[in-house]
């Protein structure tokens, strides 16, 4: 359980909340949202007591008992799959008790705390993280340092994720995985038990992991039942509600000052002058709500529109003599919008480098419209901005003969005003850099706008900024993200890159996501397969064995199999109820011509059926992996 009472944190003399008192339960999944610097990741830090807090108090789990993502680990010399063990705190005490026992009492000791841990079955939990998150099996056995960062990052999340945690605490943990990943992660969220605290700006995810969300605004943190978009909804009526008590408090006030103001002096008034002014003392102050103003910004409308844009023939791409992928058949016309999936190093940024001619063909053509104007976001394009260069600097050599005033009003609608203007980009954010190589981008008023992972530095209200303006964008858009609400509301058709091969995708993300989770599912299954296959010395022992291996098993799998047929035989009844009701409440008739009464309960029953579904798909899910997990 963590308790946080009347607690306050500042950062140097700013106060980032104060009084901020909140419980989170056991096996509650929360979202900590907020504004970028408004002291979420301070939070976190606090609870792991890694920075002191002003005044209150943090009930928190022991720290070995709390699961975070280690940071700095760049030069760890341990081999991944050991460094990913090692947070598991039980075993490594375990180990280190075997390996300093000095009697024959404390090596029994350990080997039997050993036995009841079971660290094959740890280590089979190690390697289904490590393939969840993009690891192969031969990645595994690479040395920590000698991974890329984002890759550093997927295993300092893995370690994470494998420490028996009674609270689990991840900060931005999708940021440097692909679609794929993300998709198991939630899967993996969802079944286990640690209360959880995640940071994210990806809405999607927040709405698939958490069922609460812990709001840091007004200089407090305040708690709201329900996912993101739950969270949304409920704070918007809130200010509302804050907005119309202020409005109500000035009409009364006003009219108390207007007696006070004419009266105070009259004799025959002076008592209830005075009786007016007890009352508007007494009378509680509503602060009004401080709107604050939704950023947009556009992409400008294109000078041409040509109707065939991007064709390829043929085409085959790769790196020296290593074909990624091959065979490549596709076109690209005014006013498509497709989204490319695909696991890491597939070949999704090979096909778009290729497009957007960075690479060039080792078989085949491209064949590119006349009046293509390619606009090309990457994060190579945020490394490649000059650090001593300031933003109007970067947008004076896209056009020199520009009023300097044209250049800055441009760059506003991006949010860089005032000093910021003239400031060098080398210390700006992630998030800073990103909207500039936009605001570079939008310049250029593309046709066709190619980006590959644009969100990941972005906070919550640049990613809706950026997906309005795909959305309204009259030109045509390839787009390569992890972040299914911006692929969900800015493409219409899917790519899928896959086994060396582009192909159509005949479904949508939600079809993508059950894919990703069976094939990864029968991966797994095909590797244990693999892994047992073993030659045999004396038959009619294996023989034996064998037979002892299978009643074991499947002594072990029985009260599962039982379990997993009373779940499969409630879930079957609810999921019909919940197709009917999602077809009933996707027919816009049903709200403007039926009962509203009606309407109301089938919206209630359809909340009551998810939350059920949602539960016991997540058991099923769990019980069908501990099946397969009994060797």
């Amino acid at each position: 359980m963590l308790r946080l009472q009347d607690v306050s944190l500042m950062r140097g003399v700013r106060v980032l909340y104060s009084h901020a008192t909140l419980l989170a339960n056991p096996g509650e999944r929360i979202g900590l949202v907020g504004e970028n610097g408004c002291g979420k990741s301070s939070l976190l830090a606090a609870i792991l007591g890694e920075i002191p807090i002003e005044a209150g108090e943090i009930s928190a789990p022991d720290f070995q008992h709390i699961g975070h993502v280690a940071q700095d680990i760049d030069t760890v010399d341990e081999v991944a799959i050991d460094w990913v063990l090692s947070g598991h705190a039980p075993l490594v005490a375990a180990k280190k008790a075997l390996e300093e026992a000095t009697d024959d009492m404390a090596t029994a000791q350990a080997v039997a705390t050993l036995a009841e841990l079971n660290e094959g079955a740890i280590t089979a939990q190690a390697k289904i993280i490590l393939h969840g998150l993009g690891f192969t099996e031969e990645m595994t056995t690479h040395r920590v340092k000698d991974f890329s960062g984002g890759w550093r990052n997927r295993l300092a999340l893995a370690r994470a994720l494998m420490c028996p945690a009674e609270l689990l605490l991840l900060d931005e943990p999708t940021n440097h995985l692909d679609l794929d990943s993300v998709i198991w992660l939630e899967a993996w969220l969802k079944r286990q038990h640690a209360t959880t605290i995640i940071i994210s700006h990806d809405r999607e995810f927040l709405d698939r992991t958490v069922g609460t969300i812990w709001s840091v605004e007004d200089n407090t943190i305040r708690r709201y039942a329900g996912n993101y978009s739950a969270f949304e909804l409920l704070r918007v009526e809130r200010l509302r509600a804050q907005d119309a008590a202020a409005k109500a408090y000035e009409k009364q006030s006003a009219h108390l000052q207007s007696f006070i103001d004419r009266f105070r002096y009259k004799a025959t008034k002076a008592r209830q002058a005075q009786s007016r002014i007890k009352m508007l003392e007494k009378l509680q102050a509503v602060e009004p709500v401080r709107a604050t103003r939704e950023w947009r910004f556009e992409f400008l409308k294109p000078e041409r529109l040509p109707e065939h844009l991007v064709e390829a023939q043929g085409v085959a791409l790769g790196y020296g003599d290593k074909e990624i992928i091959h065979d490549v058949k596709f076109s690209i016309r005014a006013g498509e919008r497709i989204g490319v999936l695909g696991v890491n190093g597939a070949g999704k940024s090979t096909l778009i480098k290729g497009i957007c001619k960075e690479l060039l063909p080792m078989a085949g053509e491209f064949r590119f419209g006349q009046g293509l104007q390619i606009g090309y976001f990457a994060q190579h394009q945020i490394e490649q901005l000059r650090g001593d260069e300031t933003p109007l600097q970067h947008l004076r050599r896209k056009a020199p003969d520009v009023r300097e005033q044209e250049l800055r009003d441009f760059l506003g609608r991006f949010r860089f005003s005032g000093d910021m203007v003239n400031a060098p980009v080398k210390p700006f954010s992630g998030g800073e850099k990103a909207r500039l190589a936009l605001a570079l981008l939008a310049w250029d008023k593309p046709n066709l706008i190619v980006l590959d992972e644009p969100t990941n530095h972005l906070d919550m209200q640049t990613r809706e900024a950026l997906t309005m303006a795909l959305s309204s964008f009259e030109g045509s858009l390839l787009l390569v993200s992890h972040d299914r609400h911006l692929l969900a509301a800015t493409t219409d058709r899917l790519m899928l890159v896959h086994n060396g091969l582009v192909t159509e995708f005949d479904g949508d993300l939600e079809d993508y996501a059950k894919l990703v989770l069976e094939t990864r599912k029968a991966t797994l299954a095909a590797e244990k397969v693999k892994s047992d296959s073993a030659p045999s010395v004396n038959k009619k022992e294996a023989r034996q064995q064998a037979a002892l291996e299978r009643q074991r098993i499947a002594n072990l799998k029985k009260p599962l199999q039982k379990e997993l047929a009373s779940v499969e035989k409630k879930l079957n009844p609810l999921s019909t109820e919940l197709k009917a009701l999602d077809a009933k409440l996707a027919d816009t008739a049903f709200y403007t011509q039926g009962d509203q009464d009606e309407v109301a309960a089938a919206l209630k029953r359809h909340g009551e059926l998810s939350a059920q579904v949602e539960e016991l798909e997540a058991r099923w899910l769990e019980l069908s992996e501990a099946i397969e997990a009994i060797v």
